[in-house]
């Protein structure tokens, strides 16, 4: 990646829906140049993927918060079956493997305190090999000031 990569993934992180003539003038490349830098940096699995950022509130999820899972490790394939369903939720936004006393972190949103708890109750614990989960809500979503690239 050279700075003009890099310029362009700034650009799209703050607004991916840009066209590239409005790209193009913010990173000062032609349209064709920044086309074809976006593709071939989607051809490199440098991005990803482009998404929608979600007001949760807008849509009813007024409850954010990290659930932190522990898992029995002994049966490998009960531990995959177990990521493979809490990722499938739509109330989680993030699900991450952690190293340390816990085992994985799930970011969730969901309508109010009785949907936190009975999203843990019913469809967290409820699974085989969870040994134990707990939650803690969200107050505010302070702004990262680290944006790598």
């Amino acid at each position: 990646m050279d700075i003009a990569d890099k310029r362009i993934i700034r650009a799209l992180r703050d607004d991916g829906r840009l066209s590239w003539v409005q790209l193009s003038a913010l990173v000062n490349l032609s349209p064709s140049a920044c086309q074809r830098r976006v593709e071939a940096l989607q051809a490199s699995g440098i991005i990803r993927r482009f998404t929608v950022d979600l007001d949760p509130l807008a849509i009813g999820a007024t409850i954010h918060a990290l659930i932190q899972i522990k898992v029995e490790r002994q049966d490998t394939d009960t531990a995959m079956a177990f990521r493979d369903r809490i990722s499938s939720y739509p109330e989680v936004s993030g699900f991450y493997k952690l190293s340390g006393n816990i085992d994985y972190l799930a970011h969730v949103h969901v309508a109010d305190i009785p949907a936190l708890s009975d999203f843990l109750d019913r469809r967290v614990l409820a699974l085989p090999g969870v040994v134990d989960a707990s939650s803690a809500i969200v107050l505010d979503d302070l702004p990262a000031r680290y944006r790598p690239v």
